[in-house]
């Protein structure tokens, strides 16, 4: 998914209490560019040197691009446990925003006991 559809997003996310953050292989000023040409109002983290992305093996290594980071997108948890994992190594594998809507839905539901409030509570 390109980030402008998580510009789109930003704002339903802040209404339900949930962050958003984007971490790039980009220096930080080319990151603060492109940040602020998008019109985005959440984080751009860079991982410049690739330390993060091999720490977390999400990386491939051809002959002529050298380390290559993966792109992937993690749904959180508040705990910060990983509730989905969509890698985006090929267009069709990146959530759209309906799945990532949904998978809101599942974690506010695991952790809201009120998401419902007609619920019947025991």
């Amino acid at each position: 998914m390109q980030l402008r559809h998580y510009v789109k997003l930003q704002e339903e996310l802040a209404i339900n209490y949930c962050k958003l953050a984007v971490v790039s292989v980009d220096p930080p000023e080319v990151n603060a560019a492109f940040r602020t040409g998008l019109g985005a109002e959440f984080p751009f983290l860079s991982d410049q040197e690739r330390k993060v992305v091999q720490q977390l093996d999400m990386t491939e290594t051809s002959k002529t691009r050298g380390i290559t980071a993966i792109p992937y997108t993690f749904c959180l948890m508040p705990d910060l446990t990983v509730h989905n994992l969509y890698c985006g190594y090929w267009y069709v594998g990146r959530p759209t925003l309906d799945e990532l809507r949904k998978d809101l839905r599942e974690m506010m539901k695991k952790v809201r006991p009120d998401f419902d409030p007609q619920a019947r509570r025991e």
